[in-house]
């Protein structure tokens, strides 16, 4: 199955597709903006996606993408993503799918490991001299010992 516009897939980065084969769209009514006409008229569009069986990733990146997309994987291995925010069921099939192409793009996108890094000397010293000066000011609140001798 091909687009309307010749392409293979939905792309998730320039040279990368997701084949619509592996894409499932159906639309359904809903409520959202278009009053009596949303309630009649199926403009909302239910989309889902099965990252487990895809076959448009390699194997680490297919693992990645499951491990990161997990929390929104149901039961059957699919991501759903439900667009109803517009009145029209074209801008709401082109809001599902650039869902999930930013889904699919942020989830595999390279994550920078965090190096662990040291305080500075002026940084230890700053808060050595803040803790003393609380400290102070505690004492200072305090009142005055008596000599009872």
């Amino acid at each position: 199955m091909e687009s309307p516009d010749g392409s293979k897939g939905l792309p998730w980065r320039t040279d990368r597709w997701i084949p619509w084969s592996e894409i499932e769209i159906t639309q359904q009514t809903r409520g959202g903006p278009g009053g009596q006409h949303a309630n009649r008229s199926a403009t909302a569009i239910d989309l889902r996606w099965s990252p487990v069986n895809s076959g448009a990733f390699e194997e680490a990146e297919q693992q990645r993408l499951i491990r990161a997309l997990s929390s929104r994987i149901d039961s059957d291995g699919r991501i759903r993503i439900v667009a109803s925010d517009e009145r029209s069921a074209t801008r709401n099939r082109q809001l599902a799918l650039k869902r999930l192409s930013a889904l699919v793009s942020d989830a595999l996108k390279p994550r920078i490991a965090r190096r662990a890094t040291k305080p500075t000397r002026s940084s230890r010293e700053k808060r050595i001299q803040q803790k003393k000066n609380r400290s102070q000011l505690k004492k200072d609140r305090r009142k005055p010992a008596t000599d009872d001798n």
